[in-house]
């Protein structure tokens, strides 16, 4: 008899899910997405920050997630922490990093900026090391817009999952959104939508995104959204006539300290600020670093209501950052003047469902066959870039489910 799953959401883990279950062919599959499905290079176009709190929140909404926006970056987080909920994902780790063909990018893919930043940091003690990519260097022509949405198809997306996915049968619907969860005598039944659709399930997956996914489990009485981690970063940078930066593979290389994470980044929020002392700088002109740091997760995802506060830690921790990244610009020769950094942003929006509260070790809630696929499960912010391990913990879901059913 076919088990029928329901996932809700079609981003980086829901899609990964999707695609280890669909191995099964015992299970039929149906994909809610609310946003469309689209090109990546068109990605961009459905970005949906979130402005109502302190941080710019950051997210999209689109089939894909934010594997089509984000920089490619694939560094493993949280692994040891996550032994202590009874998960090793090491064997999925292994699985994607061949899979999705993850190395650092040859030399042939590092600019002038990027050599002169890695010797400004080193003449300062500091390593400036590579960054392990989803890029694929043969098709990478270096344009510098791996978060609009890669326009070559050389930044590994979600998309791909997407592919095996419904090569194995199973369907997705777009433009669609989840507005509650059904569920009986403590069993998920299936999911009402935004367009008076009912769908019944024997499992359904909750994948929807860190801002959303906690509001969906409350619909049937679960306590998610009593925390928000959402790794706060700032980008700084100022003036170097002709520097390119924006120009070259974004966040190619990276310092890790203690609580902070710095590495080189192009934001076009800093023009404006530089034209104040150079009125003739252009994009180009910048040099520039993020800094982004872990914060705790102290916010909330309520029905109507979403709150995150900078804690003063993590201010101080993001000065810091901005302090160190600013030593090695003015080692590079970006004029002194000229520097000055973004406001603060949120990305990676995790810990609202976590394990251990929300889930448990098979990310399975408190009702029967209701599971979480997102980066909602994480026990807390990574400060690093998580959807190497949300991949593994979707993988490792999907995995399990598959053989389960």
């Amino acid at each position: 008899m076919m088990t029928d799953v329901i996932i809700v959401g079609a981003g980086t883990g829901g899609l990964s899910v999707a695609r280890e279950l669909s191995k099964n062919d015992n299970v039929n599959i149906t994909i809610i997405e609310k946003g469309p499905l689209c090109e990546a290079k068109d990605s961009y176009k459905f970005y949906e920050p979130w402005d109502k709190s302190e941080y710019e929140l950051i997210r999209t909404t689109v089939t894909g997630g934010s594997s089509l926006v984000i920089a490619g970056n694939f560094v493993p987080a949280l692994v040891d922490e996550l032994k202590e909920y009874d998960i090793d994902i090491k064997p999925q780790l292994e699985q994607l990093k061949e899979e999705i063909g993850i190395t650092t990018m040859p030399d042939s893919h590092m600019k002038p900026m990027n050599r002169l930043l890695k010797k400004s940091a080193k003449e300062l003690g500091l390593d400036l090391k590579p960054m392990p990519k989803g890029i694929n260097p043969d098709k990478c022509k270096q344009c510098g817009l791996c978060a609009w949405g890669c326009p070559y198809d050389a930044k590994w997306s979600s998309l791909s999952d997407l592919k095996v996915a419904q090569d194995n049968g199973v369907t997705l619907i777009t433009n669609e959104g989840v507005l509650k969860i059904s569920a009986s005598e403590g069993k998920v039944t299936g999911v009402i939508t935004d367009k008076g659709n009912t769908y019944n399930a024997d499992v359904v997956v909750i994948a929807a995104g860190g801002l959303v996914t906690p509001k969906l489990l409350r619909t049937v009485g679960i306590n998610a959204g009593e925390s928000l981690g959402v790794d706060p970063f700032v980008t700084i940078g100022g003036y170097y006539k002709n520097a390119r930066q924006d120009h070259g593979i974004q966040m190619n290389q990276y310092i890790k300290l203690p609580h902070i994470v710095i590495s080189p980044h192009t934001s076009q929020y800093l023009l404006p600020k530089i034209q104040e002392t150079h009125p003739d700088a252009t994009v180009d002109d910048i040099l520039s670093f993020m800094v982004k740091v872990p914060d705790k997760t102290t916010g909330h995802v309520h029905m109507e209501e979403v709150h995150k506060e900078l804690e003063t830690t993590d201010a101080s921790l993001i000065a810091r950052g901005c302090g160190i990244a600013s030593a090695i610009l003015v080692k590079a020769g970006v004029d002194i003047k000229s520097i000055s950094s973004t406001h603060v942003r949120g990305a990676h929006l995790v810990a609202s469902a976590p394990i251990g509260d929300i889930v448990d070790s098979n990310l399975e809630t408190e009702i029967d066959n209701l599971y979480v696929g997102d980066g909602c499960v994480l026990p807390e912010s990574p400060g690093l870039p998580p959807i190497y391990t949300i991949l593994a913990l979707s993988r490792r879901l999907g995995q399990y489910l598959a053989e389960r059913l």
